[in-house]
């Protein structure tokens, strides 16, 4: 099977919209479905690997594995949960073909095998994700597209140098062949070039000290879009920020102050939100936390501890479309996201979404959150990383603070407006619920899946 169908089919599908304008949404769904039919199939002729053009530095390779076709699976089926729960809104050509091209791009970054691929994927992630930020059409929106094109430049202008002194001192563009060569490399080179890849890809992972920019970019955005964010977006420069660590076998201190920068990472995040009087924002730093903690569990180099770091990427991506999507129904209603909203609606509904999708954040049984942290903990405990598990435990217990006290407005006795939600968005939203409360209790397949996921990122080009 070609790996270019997940690049050409929704490519296809966006210009479409000039003959299909009234189907969108349906054409929509039906693109995300055949894509999922795809990746079931290629996943059963693991790895594949497939060369564009052979006698060029700018050659095209796509490469898919165990790790990269875990996070396209992932990136698909959070797309096609999202068409589904916009199918009965009325169709935007401009949202069709924008979550399109993001799905491309975050696609495109996980397959590619060439760091100048993985560029142009980078630039079509961070265009599309601008346009995406302005949707609102108002001072705010346009604010921050603003302020989000120009940190993302400066990431771009990072990764290429990172890429140039690469080709100039070791004349390709393959990651695998850098890997082979990378250790030749003469030492100040090669902290350039991490230093490089580190500020590019931290900048769009969101990781401390480079994601100060965050924050306001979600509060600017429609929390709808905040949800794509959220669940793909960061975790495609995560995956290929460590996959190409790995691939090259980057010194060991390199991967330890990564696991600081992480740990740092998500007590700032956590103690920041204490403040925040907006649902964005507390759901915002809730992410820049989540994602420090997996800057943690990707750079021990264990497969126990990866695996753990593997199975947060799944519940914090299908926990944030949960919330953020919820969230969307309230920003609708109300005409804004101040916590004070929780004091307003009534919806018992809503209520439990909420309190299913705060507690698995916490990392509190019997939801997947849970599997997901305890498999990270006992991985650090094998390491006796002691002193790193003790920050994850009491930066937790900030976490809890601000997530129970959002869930205490809602038994305010006030007056509340009743909000009524169609029944297609129930059914998507109860059944991610259910799906957090059901691996976290039958986590097994998962963590298999998960195990295996980081023997592959950890083993390179071994595995």
């Amino acid at each position: 099977m070609s790996l270019l169908y997940f690049i050409a089919i929704p490519l296809l599908a966006s210009f479409l919209t000039l003959f299909l304008k009234n189907y969108l949404r349906y054409v929509s769904v039906a693109t995300n479905s055949l894509l999922l039919v795809l990746a079931y199939f290629a996943i059963d002729s693991l790895p594949i690997t497939e060369d564009i053009s052979f006698h060029s530095p700018l050659a095209i390779s796509f490469v898919l594995t165990k790790g990269s076709a875990f996070f396209m699976t992932l990136f698909i089926g959070i797309s096609w949960l999202f068409s589904l729960y916009n199918i009965n809104q009325e169709s935007r050509k401009d949202i069709f073909i924008l979550t399109n091209m993001l799905l491309i791009g975050t696609i495109g970054l996980v397959l590619s095998g060439d760091i100048f691929n993985i560029y142009i994927f980078f630039e079509i992630s961070s265009i599309t994700a601008y346009i995406l930020t302005s949707l609102n059409r108002d001072a705010k929106a346009y604010n921050g597209a603003i302020k989000y094109m120009i940190i993302g430049s400066i990431a771009s202008i990072f990764l290429l140098i990172g890429i140039m002194s690469i080709y100039l001192n070791i004349g390709t563009l393959n990651i695998i062949t850098i890997g082979e060569r990378f250790g030749y490399m003469e030492h100040n080179t090669q902290f350039l070039v991490l230093l490089s890849l580190f500020i590019g890809f931290g900048i769009k992972a969101e990781i401390f000290p480079l994601n100060f920019w965050a924050v306001d970019i979600y509060q600017s955005t429609s929390s709808k879009i905040n949800a794509l964010f959220s669940a793909i977006l960061s975790k495609a420069y995560i995956f290929v920020f460590f996959h190409i660590a790995y691939l090259w076998g980057v010194d060991s201190k390199y991967l330890l102050f990564t696991a600081i920068i992480g740990i740092i990472s998500f007590g700032i995040a956590e103690t920041s939100s204490l403040k925040s009087k907006d649902t964005k924002r507390v759901l915002a730093y809730s992410t820049l936390g989540q994602l420090g903690i997996l800057f943690v569990g990707f750079s021990y180099g264990s497969v126990a501890v990866m695996s753990g770091a593997i199975f947060l990427v799944f519940m914090h991506s299908i926990t944030k479309l949960m919330l953020f999507l919820s969230l969307d129904i309230l920003e609708n209603r109300f005409g804004q996201t101040s916590i004070e909203i929780f004091k307003q609606f009534k919806s018992p509904f809503l209520v439990v979404i909420f309190t299913i999708g705060f507690l698995s954040l916490l990392g509190l049984p019997p939801f997947g959150g849970f599997i997901a942290k305890l498999t990270i903990l006992i991985g650090l405990a094998g390491l006796k990383a002691y002193i790193m598990m003790s920050a994850i435990l009491a930066i937790s217990l900030i976490e809890a603070v601000y997530l129970f006290r959002l869930l205490s407005f809602t038994r305010d006795t006030q007056p509340k407006v009743k909000i009524s939600i169609p029944l297609l968005q129930k059914v998507i939203l109860g059944s991610i619920a259910l799906a957090i409360i059901y691996f976290g209790i039958f986590p097994n397949t998962l963590l298999d899946i998960s195990a295996k996921v980081a023997s592959s990122i950890i083993g390179g080009v071994h595995v």
